[in-house]
């Protein structure tokens, strides 16, 4: 299942993330992964509700809002804290940093986002 952060607010310390879908009735577990989709210009953070995994993008637009807001806790419809998300992200970074692999654009977008 994939679900887009489509808001982030700044509130009490957190970096508190909406998506559209309803996960009220799931139970979501942290699993302090991280992906990317290179092609797409998403961050993926992954969820487990204990019968799929749950990919949460966080699209380029959202990116800056990350960066402003660096080692702040993380949460997704005030519902589940990400664990990890920036130590993930850390990882992330340095393995993106000056790798081709990623393609030049999203490299460039990473590097200019995120200061790196």
């Amino acid at each position: 299942m994939d679900i887009y952060i489509n808001e982030i607010k700044y509130e009490d310390d957190t970096l508190k993330c909406y998506v559209e879908n309803d996960l009220t009735n799931k139970t979501l577990i942290s699993t302090e992964q991280m992906i990317v989709d290179s092609d797409n210009f998403t961050i993926i953070y992954i969820l487990d509700d204990g019968e799929e995994y749950i990919r949460t993008h966080f699209v380029s637009e959202t990116w800056e809002m990350l960066a402003r807001y660096y080692n702040k806790t993380v949460t997704v419809n005030d519902q589940v804290e990400l664990k990890e998300f920036f130590t993930e992200l850390d990882v992330l970074l340095d393995n993106i940093k000056d790798n081709s692999n990623y393609g030049k654009e999203f490299e460039g977008k990473i590097v200019e986002t995120f200061t790196i």
